[in-house]
């Protein structure tokens, strides 16, 4: 018997390795969002009680307390934050059983019961919230961050100068041949690597994201996700940040098995085997990996490659963080176990090929062109005359975005008694924040705040000026969309936007200076249409440049058509 047929079923129209023995009402109780997050942890808790039949109670989470749904302590409930229980469903796994293991682990992962947190929609009309430790030093910083948000981004730019050094050397490599895991050694001969998957099983690629929530990192992980499903190839998509995962039912996700990941599961995934993967690996012909932002998968790559030596494995990554590199580091480091990194800009590719002495032969440069707006044929939008000068922020309310900046520069030129309207577009854990700031500063009936549900389109018709004020990137999808849509941009120098913003369309990151210098180049575009113009057109003229490459998703949908 073929142990591969009918490994796929489907539970409220979500892709299932389990079937529904009881407490099937439960599921069409939920929302989509809400099903497919516990469908996601049913098929985790499946793939690791193979062949078994499991008790799965579901609790309910809220704003605060983000989704638990593979974590060690959903395979024991001990833990306080199991309380408000919304049902129990019972499963049977559609995975075949494999030979025990005799791994130290396996008490925990015999348990007959799971337990999993769920949060209702309800949680997505509330400002997304991060914990934050209860420490008076931290509150005190956070006073101080509240009444002077300007003064203590300087502060911290300062602090950051320590690790400049790391944006400058060679980052040290993981030894994969001496040790499994980073931070621990694991032998080669403690690595049980993945039997072979059953002829027939089906094809799959594994893609391991940050999240399910929205952004440019995030827009292109979705797009490799439906690519991989044109292809007529399975996509396994893992996250494994904790967040409410409000975009899981995005499109490109439809036909998808997706899976967001609780941390911490280092019980449950025992160093060298790896149960979740190699289940994976045996259950499915994994055709290729593809990692966007997936921190767990990258210290994982190893394992997969040595239990599948010619699997292609493929990150992409975004943006270089002022500490310690971010993913761009951590993927230097995993060089060994990778084939190829695909980068967004060619700032980001001189980075890995003369900072981190990788090979340039596995570096791919394709801009995500193309990705939300059609970029030919783009032509200036003039202003209208019969409205003031409008000048918008799009992006997260997050620390890397600055808001701050764009509120104190909405301030400043109201001040100075210039007719502009303002937009913020977008929303994330700062949006409290940024609220408090605008009602202070007396702004609430000049900023247009609108939530990331509106459509970017439309706030870019009503948009004269787009302002960037990030304290880091790499090089942002609005800033492509603008450009396409006839809107000049102005931004911070940072990450890659100089490969697409002149030298007289940026501005510093130092947020004081940053302020006064935005502010000079709002009044000048703003009282000399013409300067506007020539912005606009020597940008659009970079922007052309740009994408005359190969875009992002012709690289991919070319190479996975070879997988």
């Amino acid at each position: 018997m073929n142990p591969s047929i009918d490994l796929v079923s489907s539970v409220a129209e979500y892709p299932a390795l389990f079937d529904v023995v009881a407490g099937e009402a439960f599921f069409s109780s939920l929302s989509r969002r809400e099903v497919r997050l516990l469908v996601g942890a049913l098929n985790f808790h499946a793939l690791m009680a193979p062949g078994r039949e499991l008790e799965v109670h579901a609790y309910e989470g809220d704003v605060e307390l983000t989704p638990r749904t593979t974590d060690d302590r959903t395979f024991d409930g001990a833990s306080r934050v199991f309380r408000r229980r919304l049902a129990t469903v019972r499963i049977r796994s559609r995975v075949a059983p494999e030979p025990r293991l005799g791994s130290s682990n396996d008490s925990l992962l015999e348990s007959g019961s799971r337990h999993v947190i769920i949060s209702r929609d309800s949680v997505l009309d509330m400002p997304p919230r991060r914990w934050v430790p209860n420490d008076p030093v931290r509150a005190a910083l956070r006073w101080f961050r509240n009444r002077h948000p300007l003064t203590y981004d300087q502060g911290r730019d300062l602090e950051l100068l320590r690790h400049r050094s790391a944006l400058t050397s060679e980052v040290k490599r993981w030894n994969y041949e001496a040790e499994f895991r980073p931070g621990g050694a694991h032998p080669r001969d403690r690595v049980i690597v993945a039997p072979d998957a059953p002829s027939g099983a089906p094809p799959a690629v594994l893609i391991g994201v940050h999240w399910f929530e929205l952004g440019g990192a995030e827009r292109w992980a979705f797009e490799t996700v439906r690519l991989v499903r044109a292809r007529g190839l399975l996509p396994i998509v893992v996250s494994n940040v904790d967040s409410h995962h409000p975009f899981l039912t995005r499109p490109e996700l439809d036909g998808a098995l997706v899976i967001a990941l609780s941390e911490p599961t280092s019980r449950s995934q025992t160093p060298g085997t790896e149960q979740f993967l190699r289940a994976l690996l045996r259950s499915f012909d994994i055709r290729g990996v593809v990692v966007h932002h997936n921190e767990w998968l990258y210290h994982r790559l190893a394992w997969l490659r040595r239990s599948r030596p010619g699997l292609p494995i493929v990150d992409t990554t975004h943006i270089i963080e002022y500490r310690g590199g971010g993913f761009p580091a951590v993927s230097a480091r995993a060089d060994s176990a990778i084939d190829v990194h695909h980068v967004i800009s060619p700032t980001l590719a001189r980075w890995f090929v003369d900072v981190q002495g990788v090979s340039p032969d596995k570096i791919v440069m394709a801009p995500l062109a193309g990705l939300t707006v059609d970029v030919s044929g783009a032509s200036f939008q003039p202003r209208s005359q019969a409205s003031p000068f409008t000048v918008s922020f799009i992006g997260r309310m997050s620390r890397q975005k600055s808001p701050e900046i764009f509120v104190s520069l909405a301030a400043r030129l109201r001040a100075g008694g210039h007719d502009v309207r303002f937009i913020m577009h977008g929303d994330g854990e700062l949006d409290e924040w940024v609220d408090a700031m605008i009602e202070d500063g007396a702004l609430s009936g000049v900023i247009d705040r609108r939530r990331s549900d509106m459509s970017v389109f439309e706030t870019l018709k009503e948009t004269d000026l787009l302002v960037v004020t990030s304290h880091n990137e790499g090089l942002t999808l609005t800033t492509l969309e603008a450009i396409a849509h006839g809107v000049p941009v102005i931004s911070t120098d940072v990450g890659a936007q100089s490969d697409l913003i002149p030298r007289g369309g940026l501005f510093t990151r130092a947020p004081h200076a940053a302020v006064r210098q935005s502010e000079r180049l709002i009044v000048e575009l703003m009282t000399h249409e013409h300067r506007r113009r020539q912005l606009w057109e020597a940008e659009r003229a970079r922007e052309g440049e740009f994408l005359s490459m190969v875009s992002a998703s012709e690289w991919f949908r070319e190479m996975i058509s070879k997988w």
